[in-house]
């Protein structure tokens, strides 16, 4: 087992244990609770398998007024959910993998959305996650090697946008965007092309920054050249040398109108001093 599924199994098991510790607490408070005791009166109806000191802290957490804000926001969200799922309390990642068993074959996100937004006669929950299922559909059948792939570019990401930290939908709880998107590729006629829309602007400033550091030396490479070509003290190496920079200068890097002088201007200097 790689380090990298250890953690995600680690963490996976301290958030299953987190959200059933979660779960108790609210069983226990929607038990034991009743809007007509006082405080006191709630402290005093303490469960048998809890002590009255954890009891009280818990009574005078539930009863601050930021607490019921948040549950009270938390009630009006939930009313607002548009598309319920029909998943139940198996867990996705789980159900995944059942899947994988039974096809023999990779299970992605698109098919994992449509599979837990439908009723078992095979019908969506309701029309907008009807709409959405047609989306997923056309995606898949337009390019059908993206059915199976986990990524910002398979039909769940292109319909939904960019995941929130922390989450992604159709992956288990505990998933994060960063390893679950680990290698974010494109498949196109059966070759995979890596997304490189977030480094095209940094490649744009590095490869301009590398032409002006260019251009620079250019400059001051003609201004040497100039001023060795107009020397008659030249010795006949340091002339064969600055010839061999001057051709590298017209051929690779050509600028019409530069001013350079030519290889064989700066033989003709040499050879004159030579024969004078």
């Amino acid at each position: 087992m790689g380090e990298n599924t250890e953690e995600l199994a680690k963490r996976d098991v301290i958030f299953r244990i987190g959200k059933l510790w979660r779960e108790y607490r609210c069983k226990l408070w929607n038990e034991f609770y009743d809007p007509l005791l006082s405080k006191n009166d709630l402290i005093k109806n303490i469960p048998d398998c809890v002590s009255m000191d954890q009891w009280a802290l818990f009574v005078e957490y539930h009863l601050k007024p930021s607490t019921m804000d948040l549950c009270n926001r938390n009630k009006e969200i939930r009313k607002k959910q548009s598309i319920p799922h029909t998943g139940g309390a198996m867990a996705l990642s789980r159900r995944r993998d059942n899947l994988k068993i039974e096809t023999s074959r990779n299970i992605g996100r698109a098919e994992m959305w449509k599979i837990t937004h439908k009723r078992k006669n095979d019908t969506y929950v309701n029309e907008e996650a009807m709409e959405i299922g047609e989306k997923i559909y056309e995606l898949m059948l337009n390019n059908p090697d993206i059915a199976s792939d986990i990524s910002p570019n398979d039909p769940v990401g292109l319909i939904f946008g960019k995941e929130h930290p922390g989450q992604v939908r159709g992956l288990s709880h505990g998933a994060c965007p960063t390893l679950a998107f680990k290698q974010s590729t494109t498949r196109l006629n059966g070759m995979n092309f890596a997304s490189c829309s977030a480094t095209s602007k940094n490649t744009d400033e590095k490869f301009l920054m590398m032409e002006n550091e260019l251009t620079t030396l250019k400059n001051q490479m003609q201004t040497l050249v100039a001023y060795i070509a107009s020397r008659d003290d030249v010795p006949d190496h340091f002339a064969a040398m600055v010839a061999g920079l001057v051709h590298t200068l017209v051929n690779e890097v050509p600028d019409v109108g530069s001013g350079a002088p030519s290889p064989i201007g700066i033989r003709r200097s040499s050879d004159t001093e030579k024969t004078s």
